[in-house]
């Protein structure tokens, strides 16, 4: 039997060193002479549904051999707006461009048989996800999958100009951001939903606890809370755990500010500040946060967060798959003030997701090593 100083535990810390770290992305260097199997996006109204495709077109020095992207169920007149423009970039560089309804109950099984389609093309497909207008839903889900294949996976990224609320419109009507009847980014919840590729393990009956990434409108995020457990509304006595997001400029770190207050989170309750632009830290903190709860509770996330923290949310699920995650919908969003324009382009070169997946897989593990 090997001695017990010849054993080696691997930590996540040890991991996060061989991830890669999101990079400005240079469109006109960067793509030049691309050429992938899939490029992938959504359609949204936000500016930046189109920023990435359309710049790539001007550029004309990269090709994929398919696109899709991906419709919501929700702001479909808005969203709209924006659909002939995608469709003319994408047609630009792709020799096919497939739509998928991306909030419906088939859309995961219609998602895996899609890339299986892909898979055969090469050994190895190269992939682009632009994530730009991609819903914490949407994201979770397509990146848990995208995970599932040995593709290779690059994420880019457009950086709103202007994020809503702005300090001044928050100041002059505060209000507008917290009550329901409002609509400031968002209106309503249409549904709370497990998500079935998360769904957890419960083991003996241990009590819920929730890992909350708030929003701007506080509705979501307590509906996911009711739905997990109700009496966490009003006693959550250390069993909501709140992660703030705090935002990469300086002159944006007033927002983590007032989510606490959009939030009504109580002084009592554990808060962090996570950035919301290094998926690592989320990942990091996460799995810290995890390391106090696992023994004591069934450990819920409700990733309303920024891009950033749901992939940090997705890489954690995979080390931790018994842990549960937990989507809300809103009603509506308020495509008018929502975001604004793009000041900043970004990238992750994943690489090989085989590569990413045998990182993660030796989280934990125990290895002999010679003395």
């Amino acid at each position: 039997m090997a001695a017990l100083s010849n054993l080696k535990y691997t930590d996540l810390y040890e991991i996060l060193l061989k991830l890669p770290d999101i990079e400005s992305y240079d469109l006109p260097k960067d793509d030049i002479g691309k050429t992938d199997d899939l490029f992938i996006c959504a359609l949204g109204f936000e500016d930046r549904c189109l920023h990435i495709p359309e710049i790539i077109t001007a550029i004309g020095n990269y090709s994929a051999t398919h696109s899709i992207y991906f419709e919501y169920s929700t702001n479909q007149s808005d969203n709209e707006l924006n659909k002939p423009r995608l469709l003319e970039a994408l047609e630009s560089f792709s020799d096919q461009v497939w739509p998928i309804p991306c909030d419906t109950d088939e859309f995961p099984s219609q998602l895996r048989t899609l890339l299986g389609g892909v898979t055969p093309i090469k050994d190895t497909a190269c992939i682009t996800f632009d994530i730009s207008v991609c819903s914490s839903r949407l994201l979770v889900t397509c990146l848990t999958i995208l995970l599932e294949f040995d593709f290779n996976l690059r994420i880019v990224y457009s950086e709103a100009n202007i994020y809503h609320p702005t300090e001044e419109e928050y100041n002059t009507n505060p209000e507008k951001w917290t009550q329901d009847e409002e609509l400031g980014v968002a209106r309503g919840v249409s549904a709370v939903t497990p998500s079935p590729d998360h769904p957890g393990s419960r083991r003996d009956n241990l009590p819920e606890s929730v890992i909350a990434f708030p929003t701007f409108k506080p509705e979501r995020v307590r509906a996911i809370i009711a739905h997990i457990d109700p009496p966490l509304i009003i006693r959550p006595n250390q069993r909501v755990i709140w992660l703030i997001g705090k935002p990469h400029l300086e002159e944006d770190h007033w927002r983590s500010k007032i989510q606490l207050t959009i939030n009504r989170i109580p002084s009592s309750e554990p808060v962090y500040e996570v950035t919301t632009f290094d998926y690592k830290e989320s990942l990091k903190l996460l799995e810290n946060i995890y390391q106090t709860l696992e023994s004591k509770y069934h450990i819920n996330i409700a990733p309303l967060g920024s891009k950033m923290q749901s992939l940090g949310v997705v890489l954690f699920w995979y080390i931790r798959p018994e842990i549960s995650i937990i989507f809300a919908s809103p009603l509506e969003y308020n495509a008018i003030q929502y975001s604004e324009g793009c000041k900043a382009t970004w990238r992750i070169d994943f690489g090989s997701l085989t590569d990413i997946r045998s990182f993660l897989n030796q989280v934990g593990e125990l290895t002999v090593h010679d003395s």
